[in-house]
């Protein structure tokens, strides 16, 4: 699991504004903080909306707007305020091909000895069959 789906499994926006000492009255309405808020506007719990400056997302929105952070260091900030473990997600590298092994000089000869005598054989069955479909009949 990365980091932005452990935060958002594991905290609230409410438990969060909690925890950054916004005070959450039990209908779970708060003065928002992103505004010069005198009158509780801001709803909070999995999600938060202010109906007075119209802010609204999730808990790593939440956080990132606060501290004016980006999201990823938002959500780092809150897995470690909350103790979460997490996946360091890492950008995949170049997809190393295994080297194939060497073969001897002997082993490719043999190889390409083998596939000229194929592609021989099937040339003879060709010449068979032409000779065969295309011959000209003898009276």
């Amino acid at each position: 699991m990365n980091v932005f789906e452990a935060v958002k499994q594991s905290v609230t926006t409410r438990q969060a504004a909690e925890h950054y000492g916004i005070r959450v009255g039990r209908n779970g309405m708060a003065c928002c903080p992103f505004h010069n808020d005198k009158t509780p506007s801001m709803k909070l719990d999995r999600r938060y909306h202010c109906f007075g400056c119209g802010a609204d997302g999730d808990v790593i929105d939440f956080a990132a707007a606060l501290y004016g952070l980006g999201k990823k260091e938002a959500a780092v900030q809150l897995a470690q305020d909350f103790g979460l473990s997490y996946e360091d997600w890492k950008p995949p590298g170049k997809v190393k091909k295994p080297k194939p092994l060497q073969k001897s000089p002997e082993e490719q000869f043999q190889e390409a000895k083998n596939r000229c005598f194929r592609i021989l054989a099937d040339y003879l069955h060709l010449l068979r069959a032409w000779r065969k479909d295309y011959a000209p009949h003898s009276p």
